[in-house]
């Protein structure tokens, strides 16, 4: 079954608002060959980067 866009901008939010929240990417509720891990993992990357900046702004804050 190919999912939706509706489908596909969910997963790549859940994964995005739990790499924000600096969850594991082991977390992921959809097992590797559904085509909505990907999104969920490209969502997850992007909102661990987010919080790996935010940390190191904040680390470099509290150094200056």
């Amino acid at each position: 079954m190919t999912p939706n866009r509706e489908q596909c901008e969910k997963a790549y939010n859940q994964g995005c608002m739990w790499g924000m929240g600096g969850g594991d990417s082991n977390r992921c509720p959809y097992s590797a060959d559904e085509p909505l891990a990907e999104w969920w993992f490209q969502g997850w990357e992007a909102g661990i980067d987010a919080w790996h900046d935010r940390n190191l702004k904040n680390q470099q804050a509290q150094q200056a």
